[in-house]
């Protein structure tokens, strides 16, 4: 997860050249598609019980269509447009409370969009807002999941 995904989407967004741009990207939508596969037949990435590799994934997922597509240029794909990747984000938020908790779509927003002024010159925030991560996500219970 860290190096195609985690580390993947930096790889992507400083980028010093196409060249190295379109290997952080080809690697990275490589990983979400076999995730999202692997997320078909299992809840979280270890079985049926969350995980800090879990939390890891779902750091950088959940940060990916309000920011890393627009900010990063990871626009091959959205987050939203894989099926189990959009349940799992979802699922954690709902199940895990206090991931739930620590989840502020808009201060993470904020802190991507102005810290970089080499890649947000006049420091816009753009309007999506991501996912709804309160829609149903299909994928169990919260009960016990960690």
């Amino acid at each position: 997860v860290y190096p195609n995904v985690n580390n993947g989407v930096y790889r992507c967004g400083f980028a010093k050249s196409q060249k190295a741009y379109d290997a952080a990207v080809a690697g990275l939508f490589e990983a979400l598609e076999d995730l999202d596969k692997r997320l078909a037949s299992q809840r979280f990435l270890g079985g049926d019980k969350f995980s800090w590799l879990d939390l890891r994934l779902y750091h950088t997922l959940v940060r990916f269509d309000p920011v890393y597509v627009v900010y990063f240029k990871t626009n091959v794909k959205r987050i939203a447009d894989y099926p189990n990747l959009v349940n799992f984000v979802r699922d954690v938020y709902q199940s895990v409370e206090p991931v739930r908790r620590a989840t502020n779509i808009k201060h993470i927003k904020m802190h991507y969009y102005t810290s970089h002024p080499a890649l947000n010159t006049y420091g816009i925030i753009p309007a999506s807002m991501g996912p709804d991560l309160e829609a149903e996500h299909g994928r169990g219970a919260a009960d016990g999941v960690y």
